[in-house]
């Protein structure tokens, strides 16, 4: 007589709950032999094809292996095989319904793989609504254009994964989507490495990698994000040992204080020692990789919110998503196994609640950066009145310094006879009693150089080709010049002219100028700037050409025709987002000076813009983890509930 197995036997091979087995037979999906009211025995032979013991059907009246003897061992050491079985995870121990044409109908269990790299497209992508700090590379302008494309390709493509992975119908839909996603994650790592940002480039292409490899090899859920882990446990190590000067990486080591090479030495033992606890420990022993899993998890959450401190927020977020699904795959093992369809739609329902966390904490986000946005653009415009009259006033003042020796008829009279211990005496007094003049400069009524205060020497004799000069001569009135090289010392240094006119009498006698200090300049607005916040002001003359910037490679230099200070010279006054001359998005405060015929702007890059303070960071961190700690109580809630007492494996 063939060997029969009491529903508590079978449960107890197969790792489910005597709860569970009863469902099965009462969905025609064990076949079990009634022995009285609510008892049943299952045959030996049915066990055997639950358990895919046998190679094929018509070798089942062979010799079947004792099933006695694998009663009480670990469901992992049982031989298993998939072939004829809709994968839906690491281990697939019951067969899906199927119609008569075999196919399989209904909800599918859910893949934890495929929720992971969907949730992780769709927040990455809505992530992208941020500001990013990879938009301060040089491709700015192009990538403007790029990124908006991107993240509607991740959300797509991340919707399309989960979706028609809930049904085994959608099932070439649901390769295509997975071809999608790799095709996007492989085009946004090369785009990043190409910019410099390798560690960028390795995240999304070791997943790009891990995305194909599940398209040939039916890993199951758990291994596949387990392999991702262990590629990038690997992978940001070396990068930080061969691509030391990778932005993000110099960032860290001067946080850290440590050398990249001891950095990157370090981040490798320790990640590849708990990647190596994280596989034993998911082969023999449930404590050990519960015991890795959180401290990858530990560790993703560091990485994101150190990225968080960078701007980088989609990645920030990406790496959280990561972290969540660490953290689960302890307490995935047996939901990974054929459900009822209640809770096939909770477990279903609890990843939706997972993506709607995480989508809420990137509009707290946004929110918060929005809300800066707008208190700052109050506090720069006001800055740039402040600086507008702070400028203003250095100019009138010099102005006034130059009217007051011009009416000096001795002063005059040292300028038509050229007497320099004269000039010397009243030059002093004007030099020390205006710290904004940088050096007086003495020409007669042909131009020709008479005297320099502080001492100094003439580049060349004569100056009446100077516009200053003929401005002054023509009109009798006081001229500020445009920027130019100065003619003396053979400093060859960028200056801007005040002058005015000399009379003796009513007969030109020439002109005094006072050469304004630029550094001076720069020093009065930088009162009003705050530099730790990352403002600065930038200055132009009539023509566009910078007199005042914090980087003296760009003074004398033209501003581009795009910069909001050509808007300025047109005599508006605005506030702008948009490419600064560091090739670098960020705010623009402009308006003009027409006293001057000058344009004033004050400028921050983005990233201190949108930089949340630390406090706000952690609010935000600390809610998601509470809110993810929430949903993953619940999986485990229905865990307990589905498969009490038993499991098969870590």
């Amino acid at each position: 007589m063939p060997k029969t197995y009491t529903v508590k036997e079978v449960a107890d091979i197969l790792g489910f709950s005597t709860n569970s087995i009863y469902t099965f037979l009462k969905e025609k999906r064990i076949r079990g032999v009634r022995i009285g009211k609510g008892r049943f025995r299952i045959p030996e032979e049915e066990l055997s094809r639950i358990l895919h013991l046998s190679k094929k059907s018509r070798e089942r009246d062979a010799v079947a292996p004792d099933l006695a003897a694998v009663v009480g061992r670990d469901i992992t050491d049982l031989p298993i095989t998939t072939a004829s079985v809709v994968q839906t995870g690491d281990a697939v121990f019951i067969e899906p319904r199927v119609d008569s044409a075999g196919i399989s109908r209904g909800l599918l269990a859910p893949n934890i793989f495929d929720w992971y790299i969907g949730l992780g497209a769709i927040v990455a992508g809505v992530a992208l609504f941020l500001f990013n700090s990879t938009l301060t590379t040089e491709e700015f302008p192009r990538m403007t254009l790029i990124y908006p494309i991107i993240r509607v390709v991740l959300i797509a493509c991340g919707m399309g994964i989960i979706i028609s992975g809930l049904f085994s119908q959608t099932k070439r839909w649901h390769h295509v989507f997975h071809i999608l996603l790799s095709a996007m994650g492989f085009f946004n790592a090369f785009g990043l490495i190409k910019s410099g940002d390798i560690e960028g480039g390795v995240l999304y292409g070791a997943l790009a990698l891990v995305i194909v490899l599940t398209n040939f090899i039916p890993f199951g859920g758990i291994v596949s994000i387990g392999l991702y882990v262990s590629l990038i446990a690997f992978l940001v190590p070396a990068t930080i040992l061969i691509f030391p000067m990778d932005a993000h990486i110099q960032a860290l080591s001067d946080f850290l204080g440590m050398q990249t090479f001891v950095m990157g030495i370090l981040s490798l033992l320790i990640s590849m020692t708990f990647v190596i606890i994280f596989w034993i420990g998911y082969a023999r022993d449930r404590k050990l990789f519960m015991l890795a899993a959180w401290f990858l998890t530990l560790g993703d959450i560091a990485v994101a919110i150190w990225y968080a401190h960078l701007q980088c927020w989609s990645r920030s977020f990406f790496i959280l998503v990561l972290g969540t699904f660490t953290a689960l795959l302890p307490y995935w093992w047996p939901l990974q196994q054929e459900l009822s369809r209640r809770y096939k739609i909770l477990l279903h329902g609890l990843f939706v609640g997972l993506g709607a966390v995480f989508v809420f904490a990137v509009f707290i986000v946004y929110l918060l950066q929005q809300n800066i946005w707008s208190v700052r653009e109050r506090e720069i415009m006001s800055k740039v009145h402040v600086g507008h009259t702070r400028l203003n006033n250095a100019i009138t003042s010099v102005q006034s310094s130059l009217v007051v020796a011009a009416s000096n008829t001795d002063f005059v009279k040292s300028v038509n006879k050229p007497d320099i211990a004269t000039l010397n005496k009243y030059s002093k007094i004007i030099y020390e009693s205006n710290p904004n003049i940088r050096r007086l400069i003495f020409l007669n009524k042909d131009g020709q150089g008479v005297a320099l205060y502080p001492y100094g020497t003439f580049d060349e004799p004569n100056f009446a080709y100077r516009d200053y000069f003929q401005q002054t001569k023509n009109t009798g009135k006081l001229f500020v010049s445009d920027v130019f090289q100065a003619r003396s010392d053979q400093a060859g240094r960028y200056v801007v002219v005040i002058a005015a006119p000399l009379y003796d009498g009513d007969e030109f006698a020439g002109v005094v100028t006072a050469s304004m200090d630029l550094n001076r300049i720069g020093m009065l607005l930088d009162q009003v700037a705050a530099g730790g916040q990352g403002e600065y002001f930038v200055v132009v003359d009539a023509k566009g050409i910078i007199l005042s910037h914090p980087i003296e490679k760009f003074i004398g230099t033209l501003v581009p025709e795009t910069d909001p200070l050509h808007r300025a010279l047109k005599g508006e006054d605005g506030l702008v987002k948009g490419m600064l001359l560091e090739k670098m998005p960020g705010m623009m405060g402009y308006a003009y000076v027409p006293e001057l015929r000058w344009a004033i702007s004050l400028r921050l890059p983005s990233a201190k813009v949108f930089s949340l303070v630390t406090e706000s960071i952690w609010i935000v961190f600390g809610l998601v983890v509470v809110l993810v700690g929430f949903v993953i109580a619940m999986i485990c809630y229905i865990r307990s509930r589905v498969y009490a007492g038993k499991e098969g494996g870590p």
